[in-house]
């Protein structure tokens, strides 16, 4: 059997509005003044949510409850800070008035929040009413102070010389690409022979490329009707043009084959640009850098193959390159290259810029 008797119903405490603000966030004595109208109050501890300040007498009736635009001002030396929070005015002790935040997570809270923060930290102590630095207060030795002058003039020294040389570095690389230019095409460091062209258009009907002096090397019938037969002048090797066999089709002055002797000189081949032709013309230095790091001087020289390659309107005419005796030999065949033109500074040889990789 149950007992249904009623029981009393135990009464909840009514728990205050401002329950939440005893316990959550603790009050540090940060010491600061309070500004509320023409009142100025000094505080006696400072919260995240609330700020409490020491009370002169009895709250008026009319006062406690109230809101207030509340500047609290936080003196150090040689300056201060000041926050604006929205508080509510009320009073739970006789000689402190609590001021809580109505908005915690306003404006102002980064502001206090750093100053809390430091306050924990031990970065600011109350001096009275004001705040100060926790630092070392003892002055320097004059040893101490001397070795941090040194360290500051070394500290000075280097980065004016790392400045300096980013300076120079710097200027070094608008001067390169200012006096220097390369030739986009490559270059072709070939034995040097003799060519045999072809002197009228037309077929090769005959090749013989083991032919010997006086013997017929190679025909073409032309486009006229008529058989050419071309004489092998010497006792030498060939070597044959790409695309050139029996059967082949050939052009006026389309080059054949190549005749060497028994000399071992080599020769370089390039394609230069009309700007570059125009500027090794005109007097700028014309460098071959080799693959293996030598710097060779050589001079242009214009051939009949120029000429019809600039009358055709080419953007890039053929030429030869001439180094001094004995700068290249037969085993710089086939080495890779390119062209390299340098001009002097001011015009003169008093700057020449020997190698321009920039």
């Amino acid at each position: 059997m149950k007992d249904n008797t009623d029981i009393e119903e135990v009464a909840k405490p009514d728990l205050p509005n401002d329950f939440v603000f005893d316990t959550e966030h603790p009050v540090l004595p940060i010491p600061f003044t309070a500004h509320i109208g023409e009142y100025k109050l000094d505080g006696v501890g400072l919260s995240v949510t609330a700020a409490y300040v020491s009370a002169p007498g009895a709250l008026e009736p009319d006062f406690a409850g109230s809101r207030h635009i509340v500047r609290l001002a936080f003196d150090f030396e040689g300056f201060s800070i000041s926050l604006y929070p929205e508080a509510s005015i009320a009073q739970d002790k006789d000689d402190e008035i609590t001021l809580k935040f109505l908005d915690p997570t306003g404006p102002h809270l980064p502001q206090l929040r750093y100053i809390l923060n430091s306050f924990i930290a031990g970065d600011f102590v109350s001096l009275g009413s004001m705040l100060g630095y926790t630092g070392p207060v003892k002055p320097k030795t004059q040893k101490a102070a001397a070795d941090d002058s040194k360290r500051r003039m070394v500290k000075r020294a280097g980065s004016l010389v790392l400045s300096v040389a980013l300076i120079a570095l710097a200027g070094h690389a608008v001067l390169n690409r200012y006096l220097t230019s390369y030739e986009p095409r490559p270059v072709f460091i070939v034995r040097s022979g003799d060519e045999m062209r072809a002197t009228s258009g037309g077929q090769i009907t005959y090749l013989d490329t083991e032919a010997s002096e006086g013997e017929v090397i190679y025909s073409v019938s032309a486009n006229s009707g008529d058989t050419l037969n071309f004489m092998m002048p010497c006792d030498c090797d060939i070597v044959l043009k790409d695309g050139i066999y029996e059967g082949a089709t050939i052009l006026p002055s389309d080059p054949i084959l190549t005749l060497f002797d028994s000399n071992v000189e080599v020769r370089v081949q390039a394609q230069m640009s009309i700007e570059g032709l125009s500027k090794a013309m005109n007097g700028e230095q014309v460098y071959l850098d080799l693959a293996d790091g030598r710097e060779v001087p050589v001079r242009v020289v214009q051939t009949s193959a120029t000429n019809a390659a600039a009358a055709k309107g080419d953007l890039y005419l053929p030429v030869v390159l001439l180094a001094k005796d004995g700068a290249l030999d037969i085993d710089d065949v086939g080495m890779p290259a390119r062209v390299r033109l340098s001009r002097s500074l001011f015009g003169g040889s008093l700057f020449k810029l020997g190698n321009g990789n920039a």
